[in-house]
């Protein structure tokens, strides 16, 4: 009687990957490529109405320019950075809601606009905006 010897070979494990966290990772760029494409488009394309500007519009805006030499001036006229404050105090109180636009030379040094934009704010303006020339040269 021959006996029949039997060899136990261990069985080598597999190499495998696991798709879970890869699948998790591209189902995230998903969401977020579908959100930010529908944040650069509205969803609702609207043609809005054309209005002409009037004059009241106007009135209500108070422009502060200033050139490159820093002289400055209120509604076209010529006033000094001292009196400024109190120049536009006098012309806030004929408005209910005026915007204070500052109109600034591109050669003009950065410490007068930020002085102006101080003074605007303290002598009580609630919207101070900067005026700047378009692409199209307006």
């Amino acid at each position: 009687m021959a006996v029949a010897m039997e060899l136990i070979r261990t069985r080598k494990s597999r190499l495998s990957m696991d798709l879970a966290p890869l699948i998790d990772v591209v189902f995230q760029l998903l969401v977020f490529f579908m959100l930010t494409s529908t944040f650069a488009q509205p969803a609702m394309k609207l043609i809005l109405p054309k209005a002409t500007v009037t004059d009241l519009a106007q009135k209500e805006t108070i422009v502060i320019s200033i050139d490159k030499q820093g002289e400055i001036f209120l509604n076209n006229r010529p006033t000094t950075f001292d009196s400024l404050k109190s120049d536009l105090q006098e012309v806030i109180k004929k408005y209910d809601d005026p915007s204070v636009h500052v109109k600034g030379d591109r050669d003009m040094p950065y410490k007068f606009f930020v002085q102006v934009m101080d003074v605007a704010k303290q002598a009580g303006a609630t919207h101070v905006l900067i005026v700047h020339q378009g692409k199209t040269g307006r």
